[in-house]
């Protein structure tokens, strides 16, 4: 038979068929099924149309629904052009472009012969961390941290001030250096939103993105609202750079492996950043005429904004639960690429597509917590996408265990294509930014991105749907991108940065 409908298949897409057949003929099926979705992580082929025989063709329905998430590589392509466009536009600052492409100050140098103890702060989510890095020839030998909750008082709300915010920086700074006897060390500060820069210390915040809508911050110096904080609250310390935690990805995996080209997070948020010579900034090259243009910089695309708000391209990939994931949310109308592509979106699309399954009988019983906004998180998604079990027992326990709901085989089956569709879409939207970055840079023939994140560590299948993407993106044009996950970059990051910047 063949696939109508030209979209990417899955490898999670079979149907499991057991009447009439012998055991020879179960046992042989149930074999190729397994070897099938184990095999598909290392696949060499392209991401292609999988011929289903009359009686496997999806309902109608469903068939609809995979078309909403499809993205063919003419699209990837009309995308990667317009990324180019924003990018020079955002190189230039002569003109607004939804990428800001901010210069970070960290450049590129060597490593080499950097010892000593220095500390980061981290700050980009629902938690902040303090650790201190001790530094042997290049080398972490040494890594102490403390993690603290930040009250959701000091992150949105009426009551969310910057004076709380850094407050509890402060405090919390203190409570981890305790009676250690500190004396303004190198200290590296990821804090990870949109800032333009002055400075390697100085960072203005754009906008909040995740959700943060603490007031008196935005426009203000982040690293001058922090040292009022360490006076107010006696902390030796000062910040001897600020970085985001793209930055501190791609600084983190260079100390490793000096082909590291870019850095990247696919987690709660999405954005990348890269080393680009001087020579083709010009904005920073007007504000800095001494600057040596055969250098190299990081820059922080914040490519998580790209094409918003108007949507000139991304019109042709977004569907209607990206729109109502807009519209819900507390920044409308920006960072509509993370939407679409981090973990803090993709568990909500695939309900609200299941809920309309449900409406078209293909899906029964969502009742309860699968009917509220955010009731389906993204790492039961990515649950019910691991599912490689006969009988999708794994999906049953999750829905039953954690929303009370007994399903049968063929909702449990469209459970796994919804979710599957959607990280595809996630993954081939991330891979389009990071193969058209990597394509401008001239190094696609041989580079590394250090990735860090929960989609991209914890999604099955997510590294490998990335380079499938990357073949389509590419075409016939050989590249050797290597993926590879780096940890805790975002922590460790800012304080290499500082010891790379000392």
């Amino acid at each position: 038979g063949v696939d109508k409908y030209n979209t990417q298949s899955l490898p999670f897409e079979s149907t499991v068929r057991t009447s009439n057949l012998s055991p020879h003929e179960f046992h042989g099926r149930k074999m190729y099924r397994l070897q099938r979705i184990v095999g598909h992580l290392s696949d060499k082929r392209d991401v292609q149309p999988t011929a289903l025989s009359a009686r496997e063709q999806l309902p109608l329905a469903l068939r609809e629904m995979k078309q909403k998430f499809h993205l063919p590589a003419y699209k990837m392509k009309i995308v990667q052009t317009e990324l180019f466009k924003e990018m020079e536009k955002g190189l230039e600052g002569k003109e607004w472009s939804s990428v800001l492409m901010l210069p970070s100050f960290v450049m590129r140098k060597s490593v080499e012969g950097k010892s000593g103890e220095y500390y980061a702060l981290d700050l980009g989510g629902t938690n902040f961390r303090v650790l201190r890095l001790v530094l042997k020839d290049s080398k972490v030998v040494n890594v102490q941290q403390a993690k603290f909750k930040i009250p959701l008082e000091h992150v949105t709300g009426e009551t969310a001030c910057s004076d709380g915010l850094f407050g509890f920086i402060a405090t919390s700074v203190k409570k981890f250096i305790g009676d250690s006897r500190v004396n303004y060390p190198p200290l590296g500060f990821t804090f990870s939103f949109p800032m333009t820069k002055k400075s390697l210390n100085s960072g203005i915040l754009v906008r909040w993105t995740k959700s943060f809508t603490t007031h008196g911050v935005v426009g203000e110096d982040v690293c001058g609202l922090l040292a009022d904080q360490f006076k107010r609250h006696s902390v030796p310390m000062g910040v001897t750079a600020v970085i985001n935690d793209t930055v501190g990805t791609l600084v983190t995996e260079y100390f490793e492996d000096d082909t590291a080209l870019l850095g990247v997070i696919i987690g709660t948020g999405f954005n990348v950043a890269y080393w680009e010579k001087v020579a083709n900034i010009p904005k920073y090259i007007r504000a800095n005429p001494s600057a040596d243009p055969s250098h190299s910089m990081c820059i922080n695309m914040e490519v998580g904004n790209f094409d918003s708000p108007h949507m000139k391209v991304l019109k042709y990939v977004a569907n209607e639960y990206d729109a109502k994931i807009d519209a819900a949310s507390p920044n409308k109308k920006l960072g509509l690429v993370e939407k679409m592509v981090s973990g803090l979106y993709m568990g909500e699309i695939a309900r609200m597509a299941l809920l309309d399954l449900k409406k078209q009988g293909i899906i029964r019983g969502l009742d309860g917590k699968l009917e509220k906004k955010n009731g389906f998180p993204s790492w039961h998604l990515s649950g019910c996408v691991a599912d490689d079990t006969l009988r999708l027992r794994k999906i049953s326990s999750i829905l039953k265990k954690n929303y009370g709901v007994n399903t049968t085989l063929e909702e449990r089956k469209a459970f796994r294509l919804v979710c599957g569709w959607v990280v595809v879409r996630s993954a081939r939207i991330a891979a389009t930014i990071i193969g058209s970055v990597v394509l401008r840079t001239g190094y696609e023939w041989d580079c590394t991105v250090a990735i860090d994140g929960s989609v991209f560590e914890k999604t099955p299948g997510y590294p490998e749907l990335m380079q499938k993407a990357f073949k389509d993106l590419y075409g016939e044009q050989p590249f050797n991108i290597r993926l590879v996950l780096t940890k805790d970059g975002s922590g460790k990051g800012a304080g290499l940065s500082a010891a790379l910047m000392s």
